[in-house]
């Protein structure tokens, strides 16, 4: 009798204040994952973890030595990876990250990312940490530490500046304003170990190529790249 209460009581709450979709915004069925089954099966995929020289690989190439580099989505202005991204970065939703991360995982698993030792987030300044009250980037990585199995770090590296906003600058302008902006913290740890670096989005790569040249400072260390999105070059 309690329990039929409990789902009743639940049933009734769903109706009244029904959990919506984070990308399509239409109501999910009960059980159902903040991202619902149609949006999941409909979701960009790169599938660039299965290709070697793609397009995110190609972005580093003569800038920094890295393993691979992939990203899971497209992301295209108005569609559903943006609002997904703008729910993650902006609307206090780190469970968005930690989904994707993990449908992220799912693919990495069963590909050449299998051999990577341990996953790191790119790092927030402590002042814009403070504002948003999390880094986006560490809810992808418990979502793709959890689903591959592998060990992560949240605080391995650490941004010792806050850079300017980037959104308006180019390629070259964006390094400069974040070279020298990284440093590793826990050095022992990553000694010898194969890193995958995660970001949210990766469009010029320079915030990725700067945090990624502090890691390859460790003696030892080898950088994979995984963004959960990525511009879609068609």
């Amino acid at each position: 009798m309690a329990s039929e209460l409990i789902k009743y009581l639940r049933d009734l709450s769903h109706l009244a204040f029904p959990f919506n979709c984070f990308g399509c915004k239409s109501a999910l069925d009960e059980g159902e994952s903040p991202i619902c089954d149609d949006c999941r099966a409909h979701l960009p995929r790169t599938h660039y973890w299965r290709q070697n020289e793609n397009t995110v690989e190609r972005l580093f190439w003569g800038r920094i030595k890295l393993v691979r580099a992939t990203s899971y989505l497209f992301f295209t202005k108005g569609g559903i990876v943006q609002e997904m991204m703008h729910q993650l970065k902006y609307n206090s939703r780190p469970e968005v990250g930690q989904i994707l991360g993990g449908y992220f995982g799912m693919e990495l698993d069963d590909s050449w990312y299998s051999d990577i030792d341990v996953i790191v987030p790119v790092p927030l300044h402590k002042d814009k940490l403070k504002k948003r009250g999390y880094n986006q980037c560490d809810s992808i990585v418990v979502g793709l530490a959890q689903e591959m199995k592998k060990s992560f770090r949240l605080n391995a590296v650490q941004r010792i500046r806050s850079n300017e906003s980037q959104t308006k600058k180019g390629r070259f302008e964006r390094w400069v304003n974040v070279n020298e902006h990284f440093a590793v913290t826990e050095p022992d740890f990553l000694t010898g170990k194969h890193i995958l670096l995660v970001d949210d989005v990766v469009t010029t790569g320079a915030t990725i190529e700067a945090c990624a040249s502090a890691i390859l400072l460790v003696p030892g260390a080898k950088v994979s790249i995984a963004t959960i999105a990525c511009p879609n070059p068609v």
